[in-house]
């Protein structure tokens, strides 16, 4: 479609007014825009001090991937869709009124408040389990909501380098109650944070199970390992997620009921393939009361005894 206004070069900004009553689109190329002081075209170029040179030259680019895209096919259908179905916003156009531009080029603050609220519903969509019932301690080290672990740097040193391992990566911080198994897991949290890990580290994010959460409301058969089961395929999906249990122990037994699997035995395959990864922090009674016994999950964890801190 050509520039309504000069009719020589091709429209990129589109507009709507109201003749008769009736919603009427028009199309103005990128120096009509200007020229007419469209609102988004200048304060485009105010937020990157573009000048008109600059705004010439980016519009003959412009118009060559346009061209190119016209040539292919590719743009067509979206070009007749949005001249045959113009938005009924009932805006009379004005200079500096509310343009539309196709590609999300430059955009008008709602749309693009908008098109972040749907990026991030669409993530919160694919992590619907993991946002639900797990907190993430990467993006609160990101943020500052974490405070600095002093004098573990031994027992960080050794989870991570459990960590890196391809085969019997998941850790098990093992220490009397109070000592900060937690604390290390969140100080791992911040080195991925600051980029202080190892390479095969450097995008994970490290997530905190709520296994009281995640037991919550399964009164029915089967809604407690269809919950395990959806973490888990989130995790697996994602690709980058090492999951956090305190309180470890709490994994077996959780869910029993006549018939259905506990947490444990659901982990128990994906841990063994290396299909996720665990850190696990629990005290010495409750390991060998619980995970000792358990020799199949035993086998899954590495231990890391937690001492109480010193100051030798």
């Amino acid at each position: 479609m050509l520039c309504t206004r000069c009719k020589k070069r091709q429209a990129v900004v589109f507009v709507q007014r109201l003749e008769n009553g009736k919603p009427v689109q028009e199309g103005y190329c990128l120096t009509c825009a200007r020229e007419l002081h469209i609102q988004p075209v200048d304060d485009l170029m105010k937020r990157f001090n573009m000048t008109d040179d600059q705004l010439a030259s980016m519009e003959e680019h412009m118009a060559d991937l346009m061209q190119q895209a016209q040539e292919s096919g590719a743009m067509m259908p979206m070009m007749d869709g949005d001249m045959q179905n113009p938005d009924d916003t009932g805006d009379d156009f004005v200079p500096g009124g509310s343009p539309v531009f196709p590609f999300g080029f430059g955009g008008t603050p709602k749309a693009e408040e908008k098109g972040e609220k749907s990026k991030k519903q669409r993530g919160r969509g694919q992590r619907k389990y993991l946002d639900t019932y797990c907190e993430n301690l990467t993006q609160k080290a990101k943020d500052g909501k974490l405070d600095a672990i002093i004098g573990r740097d031994r027992e960080v040193y050794r989870t991570v380098q459990i960590l890196c391992r391809r085969q019997k990566n998941n850790p098990c911080l093992i220490g009397e109650a109070g000592v900060g198994k937690t604390a290390i897991a969140e100080g791992i949290a911040q080195r991925i944070a600051e980029g202080k890990v190892p390479a095969r580290l450097q995008d994970k994010e490290i997530y905190l199970l709520d296994l009281t959460a995640l037991v919550a409301g399964t009164q029915f058969r089967g809604q407690f390992e269809q919950r395990v089961k959806g973490l888990l395929s989130e995790i697996k999906a994602a690709g980058n997620v090492i999951l956090f249990i305190d309180e470890i122990h709490n994994i077996v037994g959780a869910g029993d009921s006549d018939g259905a699997m506990n947490a444990a035995n659901i982990m128990k395959p994906a841990l063994s393939r290396g299909q996720i990864q665990v850190i696990g922090a629990t005290t010495f009674a409750e390991y060998r009361k619980f995970i000792e016994k358990d020799s199949a999950l035993e086998r899954r964890f590495q231990p890391v005894k937690v001492e109480e801190p010193s100051i030798n």
